[in-house]
């Protein structure tokens, strides 16, 4: 039950981000994001400190990838951010995919890494079309736009799902 309840919250979340920025709701949107971060870590994740970890390793690289999509041009953000970095709704919405790394998506790390890349390369891009569509970001449809978020994506899933692992057997050096 723990996996539906963490995948229904995350789809609100990102739902609640992503159409939130354009109306102007983004500040209500974070808020959002942190409760249901908070509930899913406090009542979901039967170890807490290891996913604040994984959400905290996957914010730091969403930082990266997203700052550099936009700087490179290949995509443009809306809403608040810091300087040239990308917007904080951004960094919510990669910090909550962090927490589906061992629950929702938990399955991928018992797959070959290259169906993790085919996933990351496929629903990334699709997932930004969708954010401009809805207006959170300007996405000129181009196949250089879409090939570099599909190259980022599918070198970024397989690398979060990896580091989910190897956390993993950490913690528990048996499994």
């Amino acid at each position: 039950m723990r996996l539906v309840i963490n995948a229904v919250g995350f789809q609100v979340a990102w739902w609640a981000l992503v159409a939130g920025v354009a109306p102007g709701y983004e500040g209500a949107a974070l808020a959002l994001s942190a409760v249901l971060a908070v509930a899913h870590l406090r009542y979901c994740s039967p170890r807490p400190k290891r996913e604040l970890g994984l959400a905290g390793s996957a914010w730091l690289l969403g930082l990266g990838v997203d700052s550099l999509l936009q700087a490179g041009g290949f995509i443009n953000f809306a809403g608040a951010s810091l300087g040239p970095l990308s917007p904080f709704w951004l960094w919510a919405l990669w910090a909550l995919f962090g927490l589906t790394l061992d629950a929702s998506m938990s399955f991928l790390q018992r797959r070959h890494w290259f169906l993790s890349a085919v996933l990351g390369g496929v629903f990334g891009p699709l997932s930004y079309l969708a954010g401009a569509k809805l207006g959170a970001a300007t996405l000129v449809v181009m196949p250089l736009n879409f090939a570099a978020l599909a190259m980022a994506w599918a070198i970024a899933m397989p690398l979060l799902v990896w580091l989910a692992r190897r956390t993993d057997r950490v913690a528990d050096p048996a499994g």
